[in-house]
């Protein structure tokens, strides 16, 4: 089960949104206001003790930069483990193992992605097992 508070997964949502479809306009210029509104956020969550690895892990989704990706995806993946419960880790594995193939290192990709398959498959997240498939 997912910690993520309300509030932080409607901002984030809404953002991450409004850049995917900024991005489909070919509208640059938003698209990096609005991730600069991410990272701010981010930031303030962090300043007030609320720092979340959903916020984190959406930060390395939509960075241009491989090695900046997989920094956040690291961080978000380390905070994750450290959570009460059960946290979710299969799609940051999954975007840790694309990153690296972006970055010409498949072979450790795919230890990230096959740990990420094995828990997508243990939470019946079908989207994300394909995912891992088409990049296996």
């Amino acid at each position: 089960m997912s910690t993520i508070p309300p509030d932080i997964y409607e901002h984030v949502g809404e953002l991450a949104a409004d850049i995917t479809n900024a991005t489909l306009a070919d509208d640059d210029a938003l698209a990096a206001s609005l991730y600069q509104r991410l990272q701010l956020y981010h930031d303030e969550q962090l300043a007030a003790g609320r720092s979340h690895p959903f916020i984190i892990e959406t930060l390395a989704d939509y960075t241009d930069d491989p090695a900046q990706a997989i920094r956040y995806y690291e961080q978000a993946l380390a905070m994750s483990r450290h959570m009460t419960g059960d946290e979710p880790t299969h799609t940051i594995l999954i975007g840790i193992g694309e990153q690296l193939i972006e970055l010409g290192r498949r072979e450790q990709a795919v230890a990230f992605i096959r740990d990420g398959r094995a828990e997508a498959v243990r939470r019946g997240d079908t989207d994300w097992i394909e995912n891992a498939d088409r990049l296996l």
